[in-house]
């Protein structure tokens, strides 16, 4: 056999079709691709030695230790659909070294450009110590399409985010006529000038310090705008949801970074594409990233933008006393909207972060070891009570444990 060759023994050679999933007389190598096929990532490592080393040529690095190749397995699990197996060619296996031949198949049928041969050697136990995966060069793949494709299945659900979200993009940059105002892709000249003077008054820190550079903006828009950044850096009380053994599509992080500037337009695909939540108990240092772990964490988080927010709503109705009473401003503050496309669909953001809001709870909880049917009051506070609701959640919620101070 090809394999045997390669590895410069031809002593023992077995054909996949001599393997039988009931002999108890299986390989380490053999019961860790049977594993991998049932993905039971736990009975797979457990093939490993402690301190293996596993090199696959995807990867720039090798995983150097079992608790590192577990993590890099549990993505796989998520990434990969449940069809797909990995199918053993040829096997040829001294008592030291041992070479595979495969290939990917899904539903039974070969995926194309999915062949691969990996060489191990084992210790004196019969568990492998190093591994080396050889993947065959393939075109680019549609691997990400077929996961997101798997994942709609699984939870059909996701449709509601990826509905809102086309239309969301469709009726603000491409549509004339839904929303008052050019559309974002005419260029508007009016349009980015008052884009920048927001941006300049972010947070209100601008106007409250009475800065010199800083341009008069109708105090109704400037509330709306800095409540929903406000409240699109409250959901950065999530990024549990992005960890080193739970990697998501789009990864969480950079998707927040993005709703500061573009809300919605980030948020919803990040929805429709997250790895589903599959732990019940989750560490703080399996947060991926030190600075998402301490913002993630950080109970202040809440109040701060929960202040920030009211601080918004209060300057809609009192600030910059020239806009005149709450009837006046109120009424100039209709006519702009009725010409503005960047306005009208702040609203629209509010009115979909109010909805999407909720789907980021139960997981969070679950993250914490809160089972369904505990904590209830603060779920659903966190769930339906639109800004307001998840600054509470986010001061009164357990908090993630550490593994350091569990081992104290």
């Amino acid at each position: 056999k090809t394999v045997s060759n390669l590895i410069g023994d031809e002593s023992i050679v077995m054909a996949a079709d001599s393997i039988n999933d009931n002999d108890q007389s299986l390989t380490a190598v053999e019961k860790y691709f049977d594993a991998w096929n049932k993905r039971d990532m736990k009975l797979a490592v457990a093939q490993f030695t402690e301190n293996c080393s596993v090199r696959d040529l995807q990867y720039d690095d090798a995983f150097s230790n079992r608790d590192e190749l577990e993590k890099h397995l549990l993505r796989c699990k998520e990434c990969l659909p449940s069809s797909f197996n990995f199918v053993i060619d040829d096997i040829a296996i001294t008592k030291q070294k041992a070479g595979v031949l495969w290939h990917v198949e899904n539903n039974g049928e070969p995926l194309s450009f999915t062949r691969g041969c990996s060489f191990y050697t084992l210790d004196k136990n019969g568990l492998i110590q190093t591994g080396f995966d050889i993947p065959e060069k393939a075109p680019p793949k549609t691997g990400f399409l077929n996961t997101l494709k798997s994942r709609f299945e699984a939870e059909p659900v996701r449709l509601i985010p990826l509905t809102m979200w086309v239309a969301y993009m469709y009726i603000l940059f491409i549509s004339d006529g839904i929303l008052p105002g050019a559309n974002a892709l005419a260029l508007e000249q009016r349009t980015w000038e008052e884009v920048r003077d927001l941006s300049i008054n972010f947070f209100l820190v601008s106007p409250l310090l009475n800065l010199p550079f800083s341009p008069v903006v109708h105090p109704m828009l400037e509330g709306v705008f800095n409540l929903l950044l406000s409240w699109a850096a409250m959901f950065a009380c999530f990024l549990s949801d992005e960890r080193k053994n739970k990697p998501n599509l789009l990864p969480f992080g950079p998707m927040l970074v993005g709703m500061q500037f573009l809300t919605s337009g980030f948020l919803l695909p990040y929805l429709f594409t997250r790895t589903p939540e599959f732990e019940s108990q989750v560490y703080k240092e399996d947060i991926d990233g030190e600075l998402q772990a301490k913002v993630s964490e950080w109970r202040p988080l809440g109040g701060f933008l929960s202040a920030v927010g009211t601080a918004s709503i209060v300057w809609s109705f009192v600030g910059r006393p020239e806009f005149g009473e709450f009837t006046e401003r109120y009424n100039s503050f209709i006519d702009l909207l009725s010409i503005d496309r960047v306005g009208s669909s702040f609203i629209v953001d509010l009115a979909i972060f109010a909805i999407f809001q909720s789907w980021f709870v139960d997981d969070d909880l679950q993250r914490r070891g809160v089972t369904d049917g505990e904590l209830m009051g603060l779920r659903n506070v966190a769930k339906y009570v639109p800004f307001f609701g998840l600054a509470a959640y986010i001061t009164l919620r357990p908090e993630l444990p550490s593994r350091n101070s569990e081992l104290k």
